[in-house]
């Protein structure tokens, strides 16, 4: 059997900037670690993969477990991604995360770091220096696709050698990789001898959105998520509007994210008090049709998931858009 070739030193090639914000790939059974010290451990690793390893900075935004993390905290991390892509020596992003709301955090950079260059996530789901650590492998392959991504690709999380689009990628299992697209599928992989891609967002994102983190205010619009299910009434669809909600979300039934017979008219009623509320599928794949026209009484949410729209209809409520200007940010996004 041959040896694992190390590959060389940090430092040839493009710079790479590494955001940290925690999570397990961070995390030993001593507990977290700088993002430094991991970086240096992963390097000094005898490893199949061979590739010029780049300059190597490093910015830690955050050290926590990402199921603490708070509107506010997406902020905090687009800001520092926005200020490392603004700088001309820093060719990609990588973002180390936690797998709890990597979806949710990559999809925020997604919508709201102007660039053109690629934002990598990556995240483990076995502690670092633990026997089956997936979390080393994914942040060779995290650097090596911030080298290698081309623009238009956005936010991405690579994990188990794949490639997701921050748009469609949602947490399915503890198991390392765990993460899938639905329908849609991978936009490419990250396999020994090379980083490959096969198809890229259309939809807006990054260089080319209206939402900025830099204008974004640090207290973001309230967006609530619901549920709908046989027999589901509409009191929690009103107490949330008495509740101060700026937005809410429905996971209603596919296709058509269709609220409950109970739950129609307290939407209807909310609407008409001047709180949006988009209409997704509570399945996984499958787009929301438009509504006819006609008197509007709810958005809809094209094939975002409810988790993904929250983020939209968030940013776009923080960023000041009402009325027909959030649909067309679902029909463009």
């Amino acid at each position: 059997m041959s040896e694992a070739k190390r590959g060389p030193e940090p430092g040839q090639g493009p710079t790479v900037a590494i955001l940290a914000t925690g999570g397990t790939i961070q995390n030993t059974v001593s507990g977290r670690i700088p993002v430094r010290q991991l970086i240096d451990d992963v390097l000094a690793q005898e490893r199949d993969v061979e590739f010029d390893v780049p300059k190597l900075v490093e910015h830690e935004a955050l050290r926590v477990g990402s199921e603490d993390f708070e509107p506010r905290d997406w902020v905090q991390i687009a800001r520092a991604a926005q200020e490392l892509a603004d700088r001309a020596d820093v060719t990609g992003i990588v973002v180390t995360h936690g797998t709890f709301t990597v979806e949710e955090t990559a999809f925020f950079l997604h919508l709201t770091v102007n660039t053109e260059k690629p934002i990598v996530f990556t995240c483990s789901q076995r502690k670092h220096g633990l026997v089956g650590n997936d979390g080393d492998r994914n942040l060779i392959d995290a650097i090596r696709a911030a080298c290698a991504l081309g623009p238009g690709v956005g936010a991405v999380l690579v994990m188990g050698e794949e490639i997701h689009s921050a748009r469609e990628v949602y947490k399915s299992n503890q198991r390392p990789g765990g993460f899938a697209s639905g329908s849609l599928g991978l936009l490419g992989s990250a396999e020994l001898d090379r980083v490959s891609v096969y198809r890229l967002p259309t939809r807006r994102h990054t260089a080319a959105s209206e939402f900025s983190a830099r204008s974004l205010p640090d207290a973001l619009s309230r967006v609530d998520i619901l549920m709908t299910y046989v027999g589901a009434s509409g009191d929690l669809v009103a107490r949330a509007g008495d509740d101060g909600v700026a937005g809410l979300v429905l996971a209603g039934f596919a296709p058509a994210g269709l609220p409950s017979p109970g739950q129609q008219d307290a939407i209807v009623d909310l609407h008409r008090r001047g709180v949006p509320v988009v209409v997704t599928s509570r399945g996984h794949n499958g787009r929301v049709p438009r509504r006819p026209p006609g008197p509007r009484t709810w958005l809809t949410g094209d094939n975002l998931s409810p988790i993904k729209a929250r983020i939209l209809l968030t940013v776009a409520l923080s960023a000041g858009l009402t009325g027909d200007a959030l649909q067309r940010v679902f029909d463009e996004y």
